[in-house]
């Protein structure tokens, strides 16, 4: 990398043991994470982030390349390269593991928000949520998923109030399906990555007045912690799923 090119290029310096299209990767991460380009904008051609960065243009090409390995990116030939969104994803689901079993209808789920509020943190959520001490409130909902109109999900989420002011408000108004879309567009935080924990629970008697079940009918909970692209936990959801007709399905590649 040239000199004029490290005084010069957007974000620090990086370790020059590093190689060098890694140390061209983790700038152009540092700049979607600045919000210099949002969820499903076009980042400059490689030409130009080559003659930006003084490097080759392969270099640039192994670097996206990387990002996009990555889900970072996604790289559409003749368009050019994106920065990954929900709407440029396989499914509006693309974190939506529960699925009808063999022969069950593929019809998407309706979602009902049953409560939404911006209300102080429990420890419990401060700490899963790895929330900087000053920062007490979350925006808490509680959600029914629903098939066919049958109810067969509910998901327990709260999210950083800090990180997204008036959330609430737009639950609220949008009632969105697929709240990352949400929060990458309004709000320009690219969810990543998600970590998820299957538990075999019994159904409690809130669980069992929103499905419309009997309490302790056996259910599928689901502990996810969602990340965006700068590490920050921007969700945790625990999901109950009933799984006589439904399943957790991971295809692996």
């Amino acid at each position: 990398m040239s000199q004029h090119a490290s005084q010069n290029r957007p974000g620090a310096l990086l370790p020059e043991s590093m190689p060098l299209y890694v140390q061209i990767k983790n700038l152009l991460i540092a700049r979607v994470i600045k919000g210099e380009w949002g969820p499903g904008e076009l980042l400059p051609s490689e030409m130009r982030l080559a003659a930006e960065y003084g490097v080759h243009q392969g270099t640039v090409r192994k670097a996206l390349d990387e990002m996009a390995a990555q889900n970072l990116v996604v790289r559409q030939q003749g368009k050019g390269t994106f920065v990954n969104a929900s709407s440029m994803r396989h499914s509006t689901y693309h974190f939506f593991r529960v699925l009808p079993k063999a022969g069950g209808s593929m019809e998407a789920p309706t979602t009902e928000f049953v409560s939404v509020e911006t209300v102080p943190a429990t420890a419990v959520e401060h700490d899963r949520l790895n929330m900087p001490d000053e920062q007490r409130d979350v925006v808490r909902s509680v959600r029914v998923r629903r098939f066919a109109g049958v109810p067969k999900i509910i998901e327990r989420v709260s999210q950083p109030a800090y990180l997204f002011p008036g959330l609430a408000e737009l639950y609220r108004e949008l009632q969105p399906e697929t709240t990352y879309g949400l929060i990458e567009r309004r709000y320009r935080v690219l969810v990543v990555k998600v970590v998820e924990r299957l538990t075999a629970v019994a159904a409690s008697a809130d669980d069992a007045a929103l499905l419309e079940i009997a309490a302790g009918t056996p259910m599928l909970e689901i502990d996810r912690i969602a990340e965006a692209i700068d590490g920050q936990f921007v969700e945790w959801r625990v999901s109950r799923c009933l799984t006589d007709a439904h399943e957790y399905v991971v295809e692996l590649t």
